[in-house]
Formats: structure tokens, C-alpha cells, sequence
């Protein structure tokens, strides 16, 4: 009976093992092919991560989901910094953002964004109704512009 409880626990450990290889598999070939997919971003995540590396101040990671129109020329440095002068000088604070699901045509898309923020001139807040247009440059998605609605 003692020979059976240790073959048993043998194989329940060689089991457990198998199991744990065919997870790890699983992870990193999901993973892989995520980067091979520009990082496995959607244009609703790009758009949240731009918006929620903003709210955050930091605009050198948010600088990553903007496309090449978008930085108009600048570099990473230059438009993070003038991003932060700007952001300080009229003392705005992104307090909430929601991103609708993205309407996607080929290598271009849009996303409905409904922001809430207060800044110098609406110290009690401000919802702001935008449009996020992105294409996709060299297979990322990349905010090219932001559309601000008037009214609802």
C-alpha cells in the first residue's frame, strides 16, 4: 500500500509539472504573438493608456500611443515637455475618462471619449465630449487626432 501512495504521489507530481509546462506555453506564446501584433493593442486601450498616462503627468510614456502627425515634428523630450507647461500653466487634472468601444475601418479608426477634468478656468469641473481618430503606424495603433464636440 506504501509503494502505491509513493507511486501515486510520483505521478501526481509528473502530472502537476505537465501541467504547469502547458501553462507557461500558453502565457508566452500569447505574449509573443501580442508583440508580433504591435504590442496587442486595441484602439480603445491605446486611447485609455494616452489619456491615463496623462491624468498621471506623464507624458513620455504618453508620448508612445501619439502617431507622428500627432507630435507634429517634436521628439519625445521636446513635446513631453511641452505637454507638462502646458498641463501646469492651466492647472488641469483629468479626474475620470471613458472610452466607448472603437469603429474600425482597415488601418484607421475612432473612439468616442468622454472626459471629465477641471483646470484654471472650471475649478469644479468640466465633461468634455471627444473623438480620437487613429491609424495604425508600423502595425501600432496611434492617436492622429483628437476631435472636441460641442454640446453632447
Amino acid at each position: 500500500m506504501k509503494d502505491l501512495l509513493v507511486q501515486l504521489r510520483q505521478q501526481a507530481g509528473f502530472v502537476l509539472k505537465i501541467i504547469i509546462a502547458f501553462t507557461i506555453i500558453a502565457i508566452t506564446s500569447s505574449f509573443s504573438i501580442n508583440i508580433s501584433e504591435g504590442g496587442g493593442l486595441t484602439p480603445e486601450e491605446t486611447v485609455k493608456r494616452y489619456y491615463n498616462a496623462s491624468k498621471n503627468g506623464n507624458f513620455e510614456e504618453a508620448y508612445e500611443y501619439i502617431s507622428k502627425k500627432f507630435n507634429d515634428g517634436k521628439n519625445k523630450a521636446e513635446w513631453s515637455k511641452a505637454w507638462k507647461e502646458m498641463f501646469a500653466a492651466g492647472q488641469v487634472v483629468i479626474l475620470e475618462t471613458i472610452v466607448s468601444p472603437a469603429k474600425i475601418n482597415k488601418d484607421k479608426a475612432t473612439v468616442k471619449v468622454k472626459n471629465t477634468s477641471k483646470d484654471i478656468f472650471n475649478p469644479k469641473g468640466l465633461v468634455e465630449y471627444e473623438i480620437d481618430h487613429l491609424s495604425k503606424e508600423d502595425g501600432v495603433w496611434k492617436i492622429d487626432e483628437t476631435e472636441v464636440l460641442m454640446g453632447n
